[in-house]
């Protein structure tokens, strides 16, 4: 639980925890508009919402799956395998925890239609990218939880959306859509992470030279 308290943590990793998502999900609206279909009318009162879904949406995933996700999961697994392997598992389990929803009215992006194959691997992708994301943010946020639990809400929340209130029938195609961008980051952060270990492996090879 002590995970739960961890806040002071560098100012960055609260940019990132709104800009990521705004930042995949304003990509997203923007391949629909390019490929899809148009986007509809800019609400900018949609910004008197946030508050509410924020709140609405802090209990229904965020809190109790990054307290067992990242607040415990996470340390346990880095017992035994390397981070970037360990946020792979466990977005495995996250893909598994859902499946029974899928035939739910809600709860995932599959849920609600008929299952097809397509929707069910991009969700798998994007929760694997999601785990690795929030996995990185944890890691330097000195292990805390906290920052998980802020970051899953702001993904679940899809804020930018608010403020195209006829894409609400379409939301799916456009948070698929934000995979593009979510995976590309993500293979951002496994090359950087791997460039610096090479790095620092280098460099102490010199060291002991």
């Amino acid at each position: 639980m002590k995970k739960l308290f961890i806040w002071n943590v560098p100012l960055k990793n609260y940019l990132f925890i709104i800009l990521l998502p705004l930042i995949f999900v304003i990509i997203g609206i923007g391949l629909y508009n390019l490929f899809i279909g148009d986007i509809g009318n800019f609400d900018i009162m949609a910004f008197l919402s946030i508050p509410t879904i924020l709140w609405a949406g802090f209990y229904a995933g965020p809190l109790g799956e990054e307290l067992g996700w990242r607040g415990f999961l996470l340390p346990e697994f880095q017992k035994r395998y390397s981070s970037l392997k360990s946020a792979i598992l466990i977005g495995i389990i996250w893909f598994a925890w859902h499946i029974p929803l899928f035939w739910a009215p809600f709860g995932t992006l599959v849920s609600g239609e008929a299952i097809s194959v397509l929707p069910v691997i991009t969700y798998f992708i994007m929760l694997t990218c999601l785990s690795i994301i929030i996995t990185w943010l944890v890691i330097n946020s000195k292990g805390s939880a906290l920052i998980a639990i802020l970051f899953h809400l702001s993904i679940n929340a899809g804020i930018a959306l608010l403020f195209f209130p006829e894409l609400n029938t379409d939301f799916k195609n456009v948070h698929f859509l934000s995979s593009i961008p979510m995976i590309i980051f993500t293979i951002y952060l496994i090359v950087n992470n791997k460039l610096k270990t090479r790095a620092n492996n280098v460099y102490n090879s010199l060291l002991v030279q």
